[in-house]
């Protein structure tokens, strides 16, 4: 006579992937949607790049409100680039799964960015609130070396938020 261990309790399945339901009831608009997506994805690459080079060019954009939103294009550039290249993927190959290690990943870089979106937009408040309230002050308060500063700070600071 055999022993009959007892029974696993609970599901022993494993989770690998997450299935991507999005469009799926609708294949014959994938590729539009790999179109219109891909010329959104552009348009933003080449608005913010546009942006981010001519505030490093020009010499009369060389203030700290510039210098600031050159750094917010390269943030923007981040931030999109963390989506939809995968999304193109996704609607290109048309393969509806994302790794489990892939979704967090992404999310973290999501996470980290957006918390970096919210200090940098603090930053540019703060950089506006000196300009207002302290006119002639203001060049040696927001001097080269404090605006990257609190860049940096801006970076670093969405760290660990995540």
């Amino acid at each position: 006579m055999k022993h009959q261990g007892k029974p696993p309790e609970g599901n022993l399945t494993s989770w690998k992937e997450f299935v991507l339901l999005g469009f799926a009831e609708v294949p014959q608009l994938q590729w539009f949607l790999f179109g219109l997506f891909f010329v959104i994805y552009m348009i933003i690459l080449l608005g913010n790049g546009t942006i981010l080079v001519i505030t490093k060019v020009e010499p009369a954009l060389q203030t700290p409100m510039y210098f600031f939103l050159g750094n917010f294009s390269f943030l923007e550039i981040c931030y999109v680039s963390v989506t939809l290249p995968r999304m193109l993927m996704n609607l290109g190959t048309q393969r509806r799964t994302i790794s489990l290690v892939a979704c967090a990943t992404q999310m973290c870089f999501i996470l980290v960015l957006g918390a970096t979106e919210c200090f940098l937009l603090a930053v540019m408040a703060y950089d506006c609130c000196v300009a207002i309230c302290n006119p002639l002050q203001y060049p040696l308060v927001m001097n080269h070396k404090v605006c990257i500063l609190l860049v940096v700070a801006s970076w670093i600071s969405g760290i660990p938020v995540q």
